[in-house]
């Protein structure tokens, strides 16, 4: 089944766009050469930067597959300023990381960074994706690495402090639990005033109507509860 069209991570502490499938308007080479991997091949994110200024995503896919005749453009995702674009179903089998493609699901940002740092939108798109695919296949955080720590690539690429990404990403992880537990007490509040609306309407009744006795009787459970924690 391919993986294609996905979605952001929920529950990121700053704000993407949501994500650019453009696959099929890129060019490929058909028919593929290689076979397409399971999820559970893939373990580790493999993180890129293309090294040139003013590049299009068009044209890296128009280099990789006319000039190198690769069968697709090398990244899964590329970042390109603001904006998230996925350039490949994630079970592609592409090249983009030497003798270490089979198990690498990849993201390239669009820029030179030997020449100049992330930009905010950058680093945020960048991290979105990287947590979208730790996601999606249950990657940790300690098999994110880039190009260059990879066996068998002699390279700078992709020129970013790697060890500060993934204490980055794990800070960002930190935040994300945190969002979900206060949304989950949060709606813990919202059903109990809920409830307890719903029980003073049966008490309206009177203490002649079952009902109205069982929802006396609810809240006076809940009272010692209460009691005992010092809350009433």
């Amino acid at each position: 089944m391919p993986i294609r069209n996905i979605k952001v991570i929920p529950n990121l502490p700053f704000d993407v766009l949501p994500i650019q499938d453009i696959t099929d308007t890129l060019p490929s080479r058909l028919p593929d050469p290689e076979t397409p991997r399971t999820p559970e091949q893939i373990t580790h994110i493999a993180v890129h930067h293309s090294a040139v200024e003013g590049g299009t995503i068009q044209g890296y896919a128009d280099y990789h597959v006319n000039s190198l005749k690769w069968a697709h453009i090398g990244y899964h995702c590329v970042v390109k300023g603001n904006q998230i674009y996925q350039t490949n179903d994630l079970l592609t089998f592409s090249y983009h990381t030497s003798s270490n493609n089979a198990y690498t699901v990849s993201v390239s940002v669009s820029g030179d960074l030997s020449k100049r740092s992330l930009t905010d939108d950058e680093r945020n798109c960048l991290y979105a994706t990287i947590l979208t695919y730790m996601d999606l296949f249950k990657i940790p955080v300690e098999n994110v690495w880039g190009h260059n720590e990879y066996p068998q690539n002699n390279t700078a690429c992709p020129c970013i402090d790697m060890n500060q990404l993934r204490q980055e990403i794990k800070t960002i992880q930190m935040k994300m639990q945190q969002q979900v537990t206060w949304a989950a007490k949060m709606k813990n509040v919202s059903d109990i005033v809920n409830q307890i609306n719903y029980l003073t309407g049966l008490m309206k009744a009177g203490e002649k109507d079952g009902n109205a006795v069982w929802a006396a009787n609810a809240f006076s459970d809940v009272a010692d509860m209460m009691r005992s924690k010092h809350l009433l």
